[in-house]
């Protein structure tokens, strides 16, 4: 019986480490082609004036035309502001706020949800180790033990699987 328990056990481990199902994370749609889905790059514009070539140890450096420093609108503040002005600011301010609450809620949820193994997952490594334990110690008691949590944790396994 032993015998027959650890061949079956082998022969499971075997079986599921074959690359039949391993890395198939290939999520990209195989009807259309990889080359049309490219974007086409269009080069960046250059001045012509601005390319030059030089044999020369030290860079070549190109004067640049100064610019002209405009005088900056300084923006009114609230007590300045007209009535319509106040409400428009206050409604651009809420809805600011608004998504960005919205964005440190989702934020927090997702990267907990990230960190965090599921607990069907969690029960199931559980139930399987458990189960492997019992079937190693061996008995007859034990061996009813180790399948019963065996069957559990797979349960718990294709649960999450289906979830996935």
């Amino acid at each position: 019986m032993k015998k027959l328990i650890y061949s079956l056990l082998a022969f499971g481990a075997v079986a599921c480490s074959s690359p039949k199902y391993t890395a198939s994370f290939n999520n990209v749609n195989s009807t259309v082609p990889y080359y049309a889905a490219k974007s086409v790059e269009t080069p960046a514009p250059i001045n012509p004036e601005q390319l030059v070539a030089s044999t020369a140890e030290v860079p070549v450096v190109l004067a640049e035309p100064a610019v002209a420093i405009t005088e900056t609108t300084v923006a009114k503040t609230y007590a300045q502001m007209n009535k319509a002005e106040r409400k428009q600011l206050r409604s651009e301010i809420k809805s600011v706020l608004k998504t960005q609450k919205m964005n440190k809620k989702m934020g927090i949820e997702a990267t907990q949800a990230s960190k965090r193994m599921d607990n069907d997952i969690k029960l199931a490594a559980i139930f399987g180790a458990v189960g492997i334990v019992a079937l190693i110690i061996s008995g007859q008691v034990f061996y009813i033990i180790g399948g019963i949590a065996l069957i559990i944790g797979v349960v718990f396994f294709v649960k999450w699987l289906v979830r996935q």
